[in-house]
């Protein structure tokens, strides 16, 4: 739970986070989860996530960040996933690397448990809003 004052701090920055972030385009079928604006020492990160199909039984796990603030800021983002056909689960951490822009993309495989339906939960290990929830993605 953050404090009342935390969320104010959040909110500013993320106003002034929109103002600067360039749109996001999607190549192929991405499964998004909600921005996320969260507190990291004294940065305020901007966390955009997402999980992507690929071939052969892969996913990937897209992450980018905006980060402004002072001195050096990490926000640990897990993502967790459960094949609905299977059961399998797994789980991948990255810590987001600030100030500055930072991201990953396709580049960032995993193999969730085979093909099929499955859910996706992201977790932020620090201050943040909104709470990102979960997803549902499919792999062929």
């Amino acid at each position: 739970m953050i404090s009342a004052r935390s969320a104010v701090t959040i909110g500013i920055a993320a106003a002034g986070l929109c103002a600067t972030a360039a749109p996001a385009s999607a190549v192929y079928d991405v499964r998004n989860f909600p921005t996320v604006y969260a507190l990291a020492g004294l940065c305020v990160a901007q966390i955009d996530a997402g999980v992507g199909p690929e071939s052969q039984g892969l996913a990937s796990f897209e992450l980018r960040s905006n980060m402004i603030g002072v001195g050096a800021c990490t926000v640990p983002v897990t993502l967790a996933w459960r094949n609905l056909d299977t059961g399998e689960t797994g789980s991948r951490t990255v810590d987001v690397p600030g100030p500055g822009q930072w991201g990953i993309g396709r580049s960032a495989m995993f193999r969730p448990g085979g093909v099929g339906k499955f859910t996706a939960t992201l977790t932020v290990g620090s201050a943040h809003l909104p709470e990102p929830g979960t997803i549902e993605f499919h792999v062929d």
